[in-house]
Formats: C-alpha cells, sequence, structure tokens
C-alpha cells in the first residue's frame, strides 16, 4: 500500500482519487492480496486513507507504514521539526519495532527504519523524545514464550545509541522522558507467579540514577501502562489490575525521589474498568479509559488538580461516549490549555477513529468527529500535540479469511 508523495489533499481530490483507486486506473499495492473474494488488497487498503478525506475534512491522513503484511500498535511522540511514530511490524516473518520521522506536514520523511534485529518477538513500542534522541520501550517475545521489556535510545536518524533490559520476566513498559532522564515502568513477574508494577529511572547514557521500585500490584489482564512526569520530576503511572477487586479497576501510582503512594481510582463494582491513559500540563491531569459498568464499553473522561485524584474519580467523570457499540482505545493529551482525545468506536460494525476536544475543566467543545470511513477496522489511536491541533496515528486492519489473519497499516492524521 503506497500513496502517491503523501501530501494533504482536498476532500474532492481525495474523493476523486477514492474513484480512480476503486476503478483500479491506480495500484498502490501490487502484488498484495486479502482474501476476500472478488475484492483486492490494492482497492481495499489505498481507498481506506483516501476516504479518511471524503469522510472527515479536518483530517490530512498519510499512510506512514508500508508493511504489506502487518503492522501494528501505533505510537507516536512530536519532535522540534514534525513527529515520529513507531509500531511493530511483521514484515520480516515476525514482530519487529519500526520508526519513521514525518516532516512538519504530516508527510513521511525518510524511510522506515527497523530498530529490532534480533530472533525474538518485539512488540507494543512506547516511545517519547529524550534530549536530542528518542527513547524506545518495548517488549521481546522468546521462543519459549518468556517475556522481556527492553529500553534503547536512538538518533532521530534511527542511529542506535545503546540497548538495555528492565528486568527478566518483565512486559509492556511505556516511557517518558525529559532533557536528563528517562522515565519507565513495566510489569515484572516474580518467583511465584505474581505481577507487579515497577518504575526505573536511566541518565541518556543508558545508566541507572537508581534501583527501580515496585508500585503496586499488577494481573494477568493488566496489558496496559501509561505514564507522565510532572514538572517537580514525580512520576505518575495509571494502569488497570484486579487487585482484590472483583474485575479489573484503575489505579493510580505517584512516585517521587522517596516515597511511592498508591490510589484505586474506580469503585469495586464488578465491573471492568480498563486500559487508562494520562496526560498532565501545568499542575492539571486528565485520565482517560473505557469502561462496562452501562453494559458495553464506553469512555470516560476526568480531569483535575493533583490533589483531586487522591482517591476515586468516577463521580467527578464525564462520560464521553454513549453508543450501541463498544468504545475502546482513548487516548488524550494536552495542547495548550486545551485536552484532545481520540478512540475507537465499533457501532458501525467495525471500529472507526473518533476525536474531540475539551477545555481544562472537562467540558467538551465541540462534538466529536469521526477521523475514520472505510470497510477496514481503524484501531486504537495514539495522540499528540501538533502545532494549534492535534495529530493521530493508529493501525487500519483487513481481516482475513478466518477474521484473525489479515493485513494492517499505520496511519497519520491532522486535526486543527
Amino acid at each position: 500500500m503506497t500513496l502517491p508523495a503523501a501530501r494533504t489533499v482536498s476532500v474532492g481530490a481525495a474523493c476523486r482519487l477514492a474513484i480512480q483507486v476503486a476503478t483500479g486506473s491506480i495500484s498502490f499495492l501490487a502484488g498484495v492480496t486479502v482474501r476476500w473474494p472478488g475484492l483486492h488488497a490494492a482497492a481495499v487498503l489505498a481507498l481506506v486513507l483516501v476516504q479518511v478525506c471524503c469522510a472527515s475534512p479536518a483530517a490530512s491522513p498519510h499512510q506512514v507504514s508500508h508493511s504489506q503484511v502487518g503492522a501494528f500498535e501505533a505510537a507516536l511522540t512530536a519532535v522540534r521539526d514534525g513527529a515520529i511514530a513507531a509500531w511493530y511490524d511483521t514484515r520480516d516473518g515476525n514482530g519487529e519495532i519500526y520508526i519513521r520521522h514525518l516532516d512538519p506536514g504530516g508527510n513521511p520523511d525518510g524511510p522506515e527504519r527497523r530498530l529490532t534485529t534480533d530472533s525474538e518477538e518485539s512488540y507494543e513500542p512506547s516511545l517519547d523524545v529524550a534530549g536530542d534522541a528518542v527513547a524506545v520501550a518495548w517488549y521481546d517475545k522468546a521462543g519459549d514464550g518468556t517475556l522481556t521489556a527492553r529500553l534503547g535510545l536512538w538518533s532521530q536518524d534511527g542511529t542506535r545509541r545503546w540497548v538495555t533490559t528492565l528486568a527478566p520476566r518483565s512486559r509492556n513498559p511505556v516511557v517518558c522522558a525529559t532533557e536528563r532522564e528517562i522515565v519507565v515502568s513495566w510489569i515484572q513477574e516474580d518467583d511465584r507467579g505474581g505481577e507487579t508494577v515497577w518504575l526505573g529511572r536511566w541518565d541518556l547514557k543508558g545508566v541507572a540514577a537508581a534501583a527501580p521500585r515496585p508500585l503496586g500490584p499488577a494481573h494477568k489482564t493488566t496489558w496496559n501502562l501509561n505514564a507522565a512526569v510532572d514538572e517537580s520530576g514525580h512520576a505518575w503511572v495509571t494502569f488497570d489490575a484486579v487487585a482484590a477487586t472483583q474485575a479489573s479497576e484503575l489505579f493510580l501510582a505517584r512516585a517521587d525521589q522517596r516515597a511511592v503512594s498508591l490510589v484505586q481510582l474506580t469503585p469495586d463494582d464488578g465491573r471492568e474498568s480498563k486500559y487508562p491513559d494520562i496526560a498532565m500540563r501545568d499542575g492539571r491531569i486528565a485520565v482517560t479509559w473505557f469502561d462496562a459498568k452501562d453494559g458495553n464499553t464506553e469512555v470516560y473522561l476526568v480531569t483535575g488538580t493533583a490533589d483531586e485524584f487522591g482517591g476515586a474519580i468516577d463521580r467527578k467523570a464525564v462520560r464521553v461516549t454513549e453508543t450501541a457499540g463498544n468504545s475502546i482505545g482513548a487516548y488524550v493529551t494536552w495542547n495548550g490549555d486545551r485536552l484532545g482525545l481520540a478512540w475507537s468506536d465499533d457501532t458501525l460494525g467495525q471500529h472507526e477513529v473518533y476525536f474531540q476536544p475539551y477545555d481544562a475543566g472537562g467540558r467538551a467543545l465541540d462534538a466529536a468527529t469521526r477521523i475514520t470511513s472505510n470497510s477496514m477496522s481503524s484501531l486504537i489511536p495514539a495522540i499528540e500535540p501538533w502545532r494549534r491541533g492535534f495529530a493521530l496515528a493508529w493501525n487500519e486492519f483487513v481481516p482475513g479469511s478466518s477474521g484473525h489473519d489479515g493485513k494492517s497499516e499505520i496511519a497519520f492524521a491532522i486535526v486543527p
């Protein structure tokens, strides 16, 4: 799947291009097929990003990956001259971590760069700017199933500086970085088979600044950590876990140089609260997640000062979605005094990506905007501030005949 000369196009031009693709007058994916009767993947996979333009004039979509097999779990970080997207990719016969630079217009700028080269499967990258470089965390899966979380630093041109192992039997790391240090949280298995969320700090030379510390109990169903660092350098890590609760609930850990505090954010109501994300700016915190307390999964958002996150937050929460389908994969970021919130919803039969802006008090500034409109599943958007707006990255998935195998690529859009 290759978009010609990736650049922002008008809605009218995008729709004309979509017609050309659908009629076969332009081929974007020569030689790549998906097992859908009578439908070539060239039309499906190329049409999707063009249809994004047709559906949402606010978006300027670009294709980031050219896996032609599977590119998943998009991550995104803004840099001085654009952004860097990361994902795991199966084009090499096993999962590997890739990154690609995007210019100030959101266009892919330079080649896709493969960061991992070993025989292990590499999954779920997290990345952040660290000084003049980019810190990337992920986990590897060995042939015997052993999981190991890694952390590395690369120059923005893809030159590797160093890589280190976070801990044995560890997974799902998330990274936050500053000009001087890299803060990482991960899930680690203990000798009795239990799991715990840990936090560690490294300098930009790859030297551990202090011994890692445990933050709180995790669970086999804990698959998502997210973190932020405040102006004082304190780390805030949010995650879900079944921890003396009937179902998964949200927890928030705060770690300074001397102590760790852990609070439960959602009540033990027997219905899952999952996959929280956190963003911080100027002393204000925003947390989003999806919750099954309404019978299906809906997205919620809470904003407030640090003091307001010392306990249960459900009564302060704004319910973002009220759909017949399931809303999942919510992520949030600040841009000045505004919040950008993005998520996926499957009410229309497959997941589509949505975006909505909020003010610092958690009040919606506009109605939710549907970013994608196509026959593919648009999944789990990453979101970053972008000039006066926001940038999104996600993966577009075409299922195979079994519903599990198929093809996927990473897409990117700017929301002014």
